[in-house]
């Protein structure tokens, strides 16, 4: 009797819980840094990551492509590259802003990936960082498929070393 009694309480607790809402998934975690469904979405509104035509999952194309800058960020942070200048972050963001068409759909593109401001000019920054940091690694001297080889080795390399698990499941 006792247990039939705990289990009508318990029953009668758990239909007073109301449903939980998804708010965000982890679609990937990469050395214990978790990459979201937001940020994916976040960097395919603003087209910092554009799918090549076809792409038959653009999700799993994009969290794929913060994987890597992830693992590339993390190599840039050892190195420290010269910081960038504020302007050349501000007209990346107002290139971003004349993308989206209009002030008000930046903003709500912003308000719809739960992206502020400052992460978006975290973001920018941190691309010029990588792209400093990359200048000086694989230099200039190569030719466009020489440095794409080298870069391509280079990021397997780091990946292979990296912990990294992915739970997205590609459509």
């Amino acid at each position: 009797m006792r247990t039939w009694l705990l289990r009508s309480i318990l029953i009668g607790v758990l239909a007073a819980v109301p449903s939980a809402e998804v708010i965000d998934r982890i679609m990937a975690v990469v050395s214990g840094q978790p990459i979201t469904l937001s940020e994916v979405n976040a960097v395919l509104l603003f087209r910092f990551v554009e799918p090549p035509q076809g792409t038959r999952d653009p999700l799993a194309y994009a969290m794929d492509r913060l994987i890597e800058r992830t693992l590339v960020l993390t190599e840039v942070d050892r190195f420290q590259p010269p910081e960038p200048a504020a302007v050349e972050i501000d007209l990346r963001i107002q290139e971003i802003e004349q993308r989206a068409g209009s002030a008000d759909a930046f903003e709500r593109g912003m308000a719809v990936t739960g992206t502020s401001r400052a992460q978006l000019q975290r973001r920018i920054r941190d691309d010029l960082r990588i792209t400093t940091y990359l200048n000086q690694r694989f230099g200039a001297n190569r030719s466009p498929a020489e440095r794409e080889a080298a870069l391509t080795a280079w990021i397997a390399e780091i990946r292979r070393r990296a912990d990294v698990i992915v739970q997205y499941q590609a459509r």
